[in-house]
């Protein structure tokens, strides 16, 4: 995946998702700035053997969906760790009038935020998405490791769980450490791979996502190799019964950097109570020109879905027979 493809991918993250139905047990309301006070004494965590994390607000514990943090009344801390030289292309693009393409308005400017070992800045605003409106912080940080993005949606109704003093004081907190190796951060993957099928691990995106590939190559902005990107849903909002196949299509559709995609087959099954879509079809990288197969496999559970999406030269079906292995294998810790 390429440093731009990571960009991409986490602007995706800045709108915010609907929080998960749970019981708000009520507790004591302690003052926001005794919260802070406390918080800021506390140890960085960090999330799916990551390089980068922080110390977050009282009542919020680690997301086994993401890499970040989650609370009961839907507020969210997402942590994006990308290359070092990310940081120089989002300064160019993290800015009021860019983020406002997103439904992020921005109030006022960056500000710097001070990192230990690096630096950073911050803006602040608010967001609405799901028929909600978010108070937002979305911080831009690079250390030793590379850059990180951490991006805080809160809830209006949230507000006194996650109160704005505790959110600052938890940006204060972010640090760095050093990269854990992949193999950890594949342990730490939300799901496991039970049939690898040829393929091997290269990279794992946002705490969640895996990149497989076949070949020698870590990087194939070329797209030479068969690659696999394994991928579950950022929230949790249902797909209702009867729309796997809909949603399924649109987003086999919609892939980046494809053109001319079709589908040449469709298949839906169930695995226990969840609901399989797999489709196979081909399309064009429109970077190189390259004929390619693609296969998708969707497996719709509850309040969330697992993506596997494999694609290989067009010659190559045999890569697609064993990108379905590999999504066959797959499930949810």
């Amino acid at each position: 995946m390429s440093v731009r493809e990571r960009l991409r991918g986490a602007l995706s993250h800045l709108v915010p998702q609907r929080p998960a139905r749970r019981v708000i047990l009520a507790g004591l309301v302690f003052a926001p700035l005794a919260i802070a006070a406390r918080e800021a004494r506390a140890d960085p965590v960090f999330p799916g053997a990551g390089a980068l994390g922080l110390t977050p607000p009282a009542g919020m514990s680690v997301s086994r969906r993401f890499a970040g943090f989650e609370h009961p009344a839907g507020a969210s801390i997402i942590l994006v760790e990308m290359p070092p030289e990310a940081w120089d292309q989002i300064n160019g693009r993290f800015t009021p009038e860019a983020l406002a393409a997103t439904g992020f308005r921005v109030k006022g400017g960056a500000e710097p935020l001070p990192v230990a070992g690096g630096e950073g800045f911050v803006l602040r605003g608010t967001q609405p998405a799901n028929g909600l409106t978010y108070a937002k912080w979305v911080a831009v940080v690079r250390g030793a490791p590379g850059t990180g993005l951490v991006t805080v949606q809160v809830p209006e109704k949230a507000a006194r769980q996650v109160p704005a003093a505790s959110v600052e004081a938890a940006l204060r907190t972010i640090a760095f450490r050093a990269k854990a190796s992949l193999t950890d951060q594949v342990a730490a993957l939300p799901y496991t791979v039970g049939d690898m099928a040829g393929y091997r691990p290269t990279a794992v995106f946002a705490g969640n996502s895996l990149l497989l590939t076949e070949g020698p190559k870590d990087v194939d902005p070329e797209r030479e190799q068969p690659v696999i990107v394994v991928a579950p849903s950022l929230g949790q909002a249902p797909v209702p019964a009867g729309a796997e196949v809909a949603v399924a299509r649109r987003l086999f559709a919609a892939q980046k950097d494809f053109a001319d995609v079709n589908v040449t087959d469709e298949a839906r099954s169930s695995r226990g109570e969840a609901v399989v879509v797999r489709l196979r079809g081909t399309g064009t990288d429109t970077k190189s020109g390259r004929a390619l197969g693609v296969t998708q496999t969707m497996v719709f559970d509850g309040q969330r879905y697992l993506r596997v999406l494999g694609f290989a030269d067009a010659g190559r079906p045999d890569a697609l027979d064993r990108a379905d292995r590999v999504a066959a294998s797959v499930a949810m810790r």
